[in-house]
């Protein structure tokens, strides 16, 4: 095993999952277009080194979904939309 150190200034987790139908899941709304928006916005502003967005399954709040989590702020971000995604980067990514 071998460690390095990272510092990211946060690490932004979206839910990307998938459940049968009619079980409601992030994925059925629009969850991995959020994703795509940080992590171009993360991408095309060299904050890559900054922030780390990552794509994750189950953060246990599907019907209350999209979810985000956010760390080291410890929070969750439930029932996120597109229209969102300017907060996101305004507050978290900036």
């Amino acid at each position: 095993m071998e460690t390095i150190p990272i510092k990211y200034k946060r690490h932004v987790f979206v839910c990307l999952n998938k459940r049968d139908a009619p079980r409601e899941s992030c994925s059925a709304k629009d969850s991995e277009k959020i994703l795509t928006e940080l992590r171009q916005h993360v991408n095309s502003n060299g904050l890559t080194g900054t922030y780390n967005i990552t794509k994750t399954l189950c953060l246990g709040h599907c019907n209350e979904g999209p979810t985000i989590a956010i760390y080291p702020d410890g929070k969750i971000l439930r029932k996120v939309s597109m229209a969102d995604v300017p907060r996101i980067i305004e507050e978290y990514l900036d």
